[in-house]
């Protein structure tokens, strides 16, 4: 594998648009925006506020805003490491990931304080961004930037988040493999209801701070309307979404969706398995541009890319390899393996975590994602390790079970697992969402399965539950089903 030569870290990619563009727009949120002259003036003067911190690490926790983006920049700048924070975080979770981290500083949202103070446990200083401005002034940066950008802890399927220090030269590989890949440019006006402090979200940030484009930060996705509204507002040019988004989406009329999205050349979405049938939909709603993915973990960003356009019938796939990254199948059941990843966009090791370094051997990740490569080289997820089912010796991936379920009208999500059995030692449960005002019984999805599936896969329990709990990402988090 070619090796790659570090060359510029974040802070750099933000002088150069300083110098390229410095009066073009930025940043928009839903208060303000900032050129990108004023942006560097920022993120300098903030960082004039970080001087008091011995540690090494500082936590930083808010909502998608242009404070989150200045706080962000602005630790960095002045060669310490950024701890990303869900607002939502847990009281217990918070203070696990502040001691391993060590870090002995919270930088937070007016929202975030209230919830935090409401934490006895946690007792380490903890300051808004409005206290850190007030303490600004004039400033430039004199600190060596650290090797090391950022740290986000793993929200992950399984139940204990992993620490995963992502370096700059790992940044700048995977963000110039986004930019050569999708084609992103300064010309693009990027809209993104995706949380930053998540690898996914971060990764786009970092996209539009590369080629200098304008990057339209929105608080959510919740409101779809408002989104679709945002595309025309700001003349955009790409979306990024979530596939459960793209899904919604599609219960819009398609006249609105494709005069909505008639200036949209890209939308970029995630990992999660798309649906068939939202990806085929996407295809005829995009008259100017594709619906794009790619495959990756925090540990391992964007380790693979899939342009879904009319030369391309793989619409169940996540793509081929990214330029410098390999993948490889590993323990194979028949086609379907281990996938492991191997690259300058893998972590070398994990945070404080000795148990979690075994999964990383001789450079290659083992991702715990199944998954199978087609002759051309083309990557398909089956599901994880950790939730095969195993049915008296039968094993099964829960996308084999979901996505029969998923044909039946009247099914919002479904979630299948495994329950534990005496005699086949497990069998099968499926927790069904149905969608509102809509007849659905038990027995019409054991009919469909019946005919559909294989004797062993027919699930023997069902539950019809309000929603499923899942990542920000849109995953399904399957520890919390068991």
């Amino acid at each position: 594998m070619r090796s790659f030569t570090f060359k510029m870290n974040i802070i750099d990619f933000l002088k150069n648009c300083v110098e390229k563009y410095p009066t073009k727009t930025a940043l928009v949120d839903e208060e303000k925006s900032l050129s990108f002259q004023q942006l560097y003036q920022e993120v300098q003067n903030f960082s004039s506020c970080i001087e008091f911190s011995n540690k090494n690490v500082i936590s930083l926790i808010a909502e998608n805003s242009i404070s989150f983006v200045v706080g962000y920049l602005g630790i960095i700048n002045s060669g310490k490491i950024a701890h990303l924070v869900s607002p939502e975080i847990s009281e217990s979770n918070l203070l696990n990931q502040i001691k391993s981290a060590s870090s002995e500083t919270i930088i937070c949202s007016n929202t975030a304080k209230k919830k935090i103070l409401s934490y006895p446990s946690v007792k380490i200083p903890l300051f808004e961004f409005s206290e850190m401005r007030s303490q600004s002034g004039s400033y430039e940066n004199n600190f060596k930037i650290n090797d090391l950008a950022y740290l986000i802890y793993t929200s992950g399927t399984t139940s204990e988040p992993k620490g995963v220090a992502i370096s700059h030269a790992m940044t700048e590989f995977t963000t110039k493999n986004i930019v050569k890949e999708l084609g992103y440019s300064n010309s693009d006006v990027d809209i993104l209801p995706l949380p930053i402090y998540h690898s996914f979200g971060l990764g786009c940030f970092h996209t539009s701070l590369c080629v200098g484009s304008t990057l339209v930060l929105l608080k959510n996705a919740n409101n779809l309307e408002h989104v679709l509204e945002s595309l025309k507002k700001y003349d955009a040019t790409t979306l990024a979404v979530i596939p459960a988004t793209l899904t919604k989406f599609l219960k819009f009329d398609k006249n609105v969706l494709e005069d909505h999205f008639a200036n949209i050349r890209l939308v970029i979405t995630n990992s999660t398995l798309i649906p068939k049938n939202t990806v085929q939909n996407f295809k005829q709603i995009l008259k100017k541009g594709n619906l794009a993915t790619y495959y990756g973990l925090t540990e391992a960003s964007r380790s693979t890319f899939m342009i879904f356009d009319n030369n391309n019938e793989r619409e169940e796939s996540v793509g081929r390899a990214a330029p410098g990254v390999e993948v490889k199948i590993v323990n194979k059941n028949n086609n379907d393996g281990e996938i492991w990843i191997k690259g300058n966009n893998v972590i070398k090791k994990y945070w404080n975590n000795v148990k979690a370094d075994k999964s990383i051997v001789d450079g290659w990740l083992q991702t715990g994602d199944i998954g199978y490569l087609d002759q051309e080289g083309y990557l398909f997820l089956k599901g994880r390790n950790d939730d095969v089912i195993n049915v008296g010796g039968e094993k099964i991936t829960p996308y084999e079970i979901e996505e029969v379920i998923k044909q039946i009208p009247g099914v919002d999500d479904v979630a299948a697992f495994g329950i534990k059995h005496e005699i086949f030692g497990q069998v099968v449960k499926i927790n069904v969402v149905k969608s509102k005002n809509v007849d659905l019984d038990k027995s019409k999805i054991l009919i469909h399965c019946m005919k559909n599936l294989e004797k062993f896969k027919i699930p023997s329990k069902i539950d019809f539950v309000e929603s499923l709990p899942k990542t920000d990402y849109g995953k399904v988090k399957r520890f919390m089903l068991k």
